[in-house]
């Protein structure tokens, strides 16, 4: 899959002057939106408006926006729920039939585009395609933790883009994905998810996404950037809520997904079995092989996306990263979760 990508030569549509409705679903964000929001309302492309729907906020966000008086920016107010649809759901259904333009490029409120060319970008990748599935990072801190959990978003980014080029579009990220409205309203909204918490963005693209109607933008001038959780509290609850969606996948994007973390745990048991068994020089070498052909897949992606990982933890990081699957997949089929926020 990272060779896919790493190989992958993205195509552009020509230069176009479609209007977009950017969508954001804001829970007491304040914060967030004071931070974040002013990237958004200046990119440079021609034509576009931001509609952020404002689910019960308390927290002085609607007044913050209001504040702004931007021309492109329209704000929803949010003040009840139903329980037909989840309230992420519901404030993102509302903004998206509320647009005035065909295209719909969802962020969500605590990301950030890493330049102005954002939308020109996202647009251009789509190569006259009705989705465009773009890429969204993590702010490098200091800390093992966070050098996991940008290993871990990008390997996921990795597998969701290689797997698109090949044909099989089976997730998103919502922090960034550009489709048209059309799709959204014919396929009537979130469908059968609308009530299911999350999916917003996998099994939403799962709904509408097929071979001839996907494309990926690969271009870093595309993408955005998250805060990353600050703690392993938060993180493994921020976790939880992404691979609760898991549970609907198909079985046979269930089958694919486990390729590699079973051939890759198999393979370190394997190299583990045999230094007791056979002689150890050469399992170490073929393990050392192998490992510095993983490192070097993973540091090109990163080179190529501006990310530059530390080598250093990547061998490392990848046996943890198995375990961590491991615990969380268990974990996520005892534990349900109740709630957006």
């Amino acid at each position: 899959m990272a060779i896919t990508l790493a190989s992958y030569k993205q195509s552009s549509s020509a230069t176009t002057n479609e209007g977009v409705s950017i969508v954001i679903a804001a829970h007491n964000e304040y914060e967030n939106l004071r931070a974040f929001l002013p990237a958004i309302l200046n990119q440079s492309y021609p034509v576009f408006e931001v509609i952020v729907a404002c689910d019960r906020c308390t927290d002085g966000s609607v007044a913050f926006l209001k504040s702004l008086h931007h021309p492109a920016l329209r704000i929803i107010e949010i003040d009840t729920i139903s329980e037909s649809i989840q309230p992420k759901k519901a404030a993102l259904t509302q903004a998206i039939r509320s647009a005035k333009y065909p295209w719909i490029l969802a962020t969500d409120a605590d990301c950030y585009p890493t330049s102005d060319q954002w939308i020109t970008e996202m647009m251009q990748a789509r190569n006259n395609k009705q989705i465009s599935l773009g890429i969204s990072l993590y702010e490098p801190k200091p800390g093992y933790l966070n050098a996991f959990i940008r290993f871990e978003t990008i390997l996921t980014a990795l597998q969701y883009s290689a797997w698109a080029i090949l044909g099989s579009p089976y997730m998103a990220v919502g922090r960034n994905l550009l489709y048209a409205k059309e799709l959204f309203i014919n396929n009537n909204g979130f469908g059968k998810y609308a009530a299911h918490l999350g999916g917003d963005d996998d099994l939403f693209v799962q709904n509408i996404a097929t071979n001839n109607n996907t494309s990926v933008s690969s271009n870093p001038a595309s993408f955005t950037l998250s805060k990353p959780a600050e703690g392993y509290r938060q993180w493994w609850k921020q976790k939880h809520r992404h691979l609760h969606a898991g549970k609907q996948y198909p079985f046979s994007t269930l089958l694919g997904l486990s390729i590699y973390p079973i051939s890759s745990a198999l393979f370190h048991f394997l190299c583990i079995y045999c230094l007791f068994t056979l002689n150890f020089v050469p399992i170490l070498v073929f393990y050392i092989l192998r490992t510095c052909i993983f490192i070097s897949i993973f540091a090109r992606i990163g080179y190529k996306w501006g990310t530059n990982p530390s080598v250093f933890y990547l061998a490392i990081t990848e046996i943890v990263y198995l375990i961590y699957l491991l615990f969380a997949g268990i974990y996520n089929l005892a534990v349900p979760i109740k709630k957006w926020k």
